[in-house]
């Protein structure tokens, strides 16, 4: 008897009635249906009406094209209230060193060199031929075996890592109007120096272990320690001119020790490419990958630091 009236129940017409809101005014309005897939004919004459004159909403479409909106982390960004990325304020700025400080530091540079050089006077000679040819890179490469064989090269390599220390550090001050003119700023150089490099051999090791490539790593390796050597041969006058030159005269002068490197290191990456030629026909797709990730992608990080920077 009582499923009898449920089912009755169930079957009779049910009036609709619309929800009542109040709006801002304290009036009393019909509120929207609250079903989006509600067909409006269907509704209630009152709630017809309602939504007509405006009073209440309509049903509101899921489907309907919302314009965009930015999220606010985004107009944050946009409007730059968001503090800049500057790569440099981790370095102690500030003024304050003196010339003679930076006198004491190149005769300092100058006793270095002169130590190295004295104790093998050949390695510089035979460095250099080992710039200029291959066929003596081999022969030298030979002859510096051991930890005897290689001290005279490896005092080249701290006297080029202590130049291009102090030659990063001109360039900035110069640069940055004397803002990192500083003996902090000078000792974050030469970490930076030893880090980059140091970095670039133990990613080699790594390389070399992974890959049957031991003699090729071997020997480029070789080739970056005899280039370094050079280097900081060169970078040393160099120094020494852009300490003591007159203001108008250092931009130019830094522009073009600036193009000697790089015609130093793109003379470098020819002699590395006759190393790595013979991976040309076999492992192309290897080489290249490589070449993007350890020799490209520090060079592009590293402008692209100085950019944001400069910007």
């Amino acid at each position: 008897m009582l499923v009898v009236i449920w089912v009755a129940l169930c079957a009779l017409p049910t009036p609709f009635y619309a929800q009542t809101a109040t709006n801002t005014s304290g009036e009393t309005t019909l509120a929207a249906a609250p079903n989006p897939f509600e067909i409006q004919a269907r509704l209630p004459k009152t709630i017809r009406e309602a939504i007509s004159s405006g009073k209440v909403a309509g049903p509101l479409n899921p489907f309907d094209v919302v314009a965009h909106r930015a999220p606010g982390v985004t107009l944050d960004l946009s409007a730059e209230q968001a503090p800049r990325f500057q790569p440099f304020s981790i370095f102690p700025k500030g003024g304050g060193m003196q010339n003679s400080t930076l006198v004491g530091i190149l005769l300092a540079l100058i006793g270095f060199l002169t130590f190295s050089v004295s104790v093998n006077r050949g390695s510089v000679g035979k460095a250099w031929r080992g710039f200029m040819n291959d066929g003596a890179l081999t022969l030298l490469q030979r002859e510096a075996y051991g930890l005897i064989g290689l001290t005279p090269y490896y005092l080249l390599y701290v006297n080029f890592l202590l130049n291009a220390a102090f030659f990063t550090f001109l360039v900035t001050r110069y640069f940055s109007d004397g803002a990192y003119n500083n003996f902090r700023f000078l000792l974050f150089c030469l970490l930076g120096a030893v880090f980059v490099f140091l970095f670039k051999h133990v990613l080699l090791e790594v390389v070399r272990r992974l890959y049957p490539v031991e003699k090729e790593v071997q020997r480029y390796s070789f080739l970056i320690l005899v280039f370094n050597c050079v280097l900081g041969l060169f970078l040393l006058p160099f120094n020494l001119v852009l300490t003591f030159s007159p203001e108008p005269f250092q931009a130019p002068l830094m522009f073009w020790t600036l193009g000697v490197i790089s015609v130093f290191y793109t003379y470098r990456a020819l002699r590395a490419l006759l190393i790595g030629s013979k991976f040309l026909s076999g492992d192309l797709f290897h080489f290249l990958l490589y070449l993007c990730t350890v020799e490209a992608a520090p060079v592009l990080f590293l402008i692209k630091t100085a950019q944001w920077q400069a910007n």
